[in-house]
């Protein structure tokens, strides 16, 4: 028998089929996508792939091919975007900047890959950022091989000489087995001369470890493999815990941001980075297992290609008072 079938019309909203079936009507309303749709689609995304200071079409001088960069950073950081948006979606992480991520979610194992993803990107970001870009001027990328002489002065206060510093990155490097970064940072208290003054220091994270103090932290009573900081915070006097929350409640200005440092541990600032990861170099430097290219070429490559005045920047050093 034939049974009639009568289309809507399409402004009523999407495609909607109006059917007979046994003496009774029944309404059948295809999926038409939401006018919010665009919207969530955005928050499920809210982290995107970063302009880079870089071209994608020559790469980046000296350092990388184009097709080199495009795995290093085009491919590998959208990746690690699109992984953390999927892992973020509709949680209170997925608005918030890399940096925070990975300060959150360090202690807390059920977290574990999103701080992966994020603190890659995060690093990887970082690195990027402080090599000088194809579109430098001769005189503009000259400018910025130069070393700022106050950052010349802290560099040889702490390591000796420039080119000392440039050696410990190399060795660390050769001595990673594994994949990481290697990181100049500034930190609180004495120059490793025992001076006064900025302190610099060469510090290595592996795979997607990162340099802030608050993402090393760890309880050393509870075992963080399976409780996070603020857990283990709360496990060791309930009772005490109770009043001080009851506390703060009644006066909101005794509640302080618990210290998500580690023990003893060290204020760092980064300043600049150096990948070690095997997708960054083995494509354009090979394995270097006849003695040339390799890791070893790649981070000798990448110390005449970094951005000193980018470096010097971030670092805002400041030179000790003489004593008159």
């Amino acid at each position: 028998m034939f049974r009639p079938r009568l289309r809507a019309p399409a402004a009523l909203g999407g495609n909607i089929t109006i059917s007979s079936s046994s003496g009774a009507s029944m309404l059948a309303r295809r999926p038409a996508q939401s006018a919010l749709a665009p919207l969530a689609q955005a928050r499920r995304s809210i982290h995107h792939l970063p302009v880079s200071r870089h071209d994608a079409r020559v790469g980046v001088p000296n350092l990388l091919s184009a097709e080199g960069f495009d795995l290093a950073w085009t491919q590998h950081m959208t990746l690690m975007l699109n992984r953390l948006n999927q892992l973020t979606a509709g949680t209170t992480y997925e608005d918030r900047e890399l940096k925070s991520i990975i300060i959150r979610t360090a202690g807390n194992q059920s977290s574990a890959a999103i701080f992966n993803y994020a603190s890659m990107a995060h690093n990887t970001d970082f690195f990027f950022k402080h090599i000088i870009p194809a579109s430098a001027s001769p005189a503009e990328a000259a400018a910025a091989r130069e070393i700022p002489a106050t950052l010349r002065l802290a560099i040889e206060d702490n390591f000796g000489s420039v080119e000392t510093l440039r050696r410990e990155f190399l060795a660390i490097a050769q001595g990673m087995f594994g994949p990481g970064f290697i990181w100049l940072v500034k930190a609180n208290g004495l120059n490793q001369m025992g001076r006064g003054g900025d302190s610099l220091r060469l510090l290595n994270t592996y795979h997607a470890g990162s340099p802030y103090p608050g993402a090393h932290y760890r309880r050393q009573m509870t075992d963080m493999n399976t409780v996070g900081a603020e857990v283990a915070e709360n496990e060791d006097d309930p009772a005490e815990n109770w009043l001080k929350r009851q506390a703060v409640a009644a006066d909101p200005s005794l509640w302080k941001q618990p210290d998500r440092r580690p023990p003893g541990g060290v204020e760092a600032i980064p300043l600049l980075c150096v990948s070690t990861w095997e997708h960054v170099w083995l494509r354009d430097y090979g394995l270097g297992a006849d003695g040339y290219g390799g890791k070893a070429a790649f981070v000798e490559a990448w110390w005449n290609a970094i951005d000193w005045e980018a470096v010097a920047s971030l670092a805002n050093l400041n030179r000790p008072k003489l004593k008159t």
